[in-house]
């Protein structure tokens, strides 16, 4: 499935990377900067779900519907995720203002981490699956190597590299990985 054809339409209550604008007039148009490719919008009656690409970033809204807001409004619920949605906002004022996104190259992840990012994800995935540190090392870390039994497993290198990369795999989800959106 084409990703560019079928993007991911996320609620907000999940993904905090999602602006929620609040409007009396959800048919009004919402500033985008003009190079903003719509991707796909969904609509019910309290609310329109929107996806725009941007270069390569996506730039995903919630348009609600506020009979009594007289002026278009960006809701940023008080929640775990409070951070994450104001820099989603602040990120969208960007981009609509300016007509870009202005990352660092400080605030975006070198392909290294990127890479090392995937491979926290994928591990984390495999442990949710059910899989042991033994099937980790020589199926997803070192497919390439021997697997190793008993003594030699127990005093390996490789079983402390893949214990390492569990526990920040571990690190990664239960610290917010989210963030990482923020910047796609």
């Amino acid at each position: 499935m084409n990703p560019r054809e079928h993007p991911a339409l996320w609620s907000p209550d999940s993904a905090p990377d999602v602006v929620i604008v609040e409007t009396a007039d959800p048919d009004r148009a919402i500033p985008l900067p003009p190079s903003a490719e719509p991707l796909v919008e969904v609509s019910n009656r309290s609310e329109r779900n929107l996806v725009f690409a941007h270069g390569t970033a996506r730039l995903r809204l919630c348009v609600r519907l506020v009979p009594a807001r007289l002026v278009p409004a960006l809701s940023i619920p008080c929640d775990p995720g409070c951070a994450l949605r104001l820099a989603a906002a602040a990120r969208w004022q960007r981009v609509t203002r300016s007509g870009r996104i202005s990352l660092s190259s400080a605030d975006q992840p070198t392909p290294n981490q990127r890479i090392r990012f995937i491979q926290f994800l994928a591990i984390h995935d495999a442990l949710e699956a059910g899989a042991s540190p033994r099937d980790l090392a020589f199926g997803l870390v070192l497919p390439n190597h021997r697997p190793l039994t008993g003594a030699l497993w127990k005093g390996s290198n490789e079983r402390r590299q893949v214990l390492r990369l569990i526990a920040d795999a571990r690190r990664l989800v239960s610290n917010g990985y989210r963030r990482l959106l923020l910047h796609g």
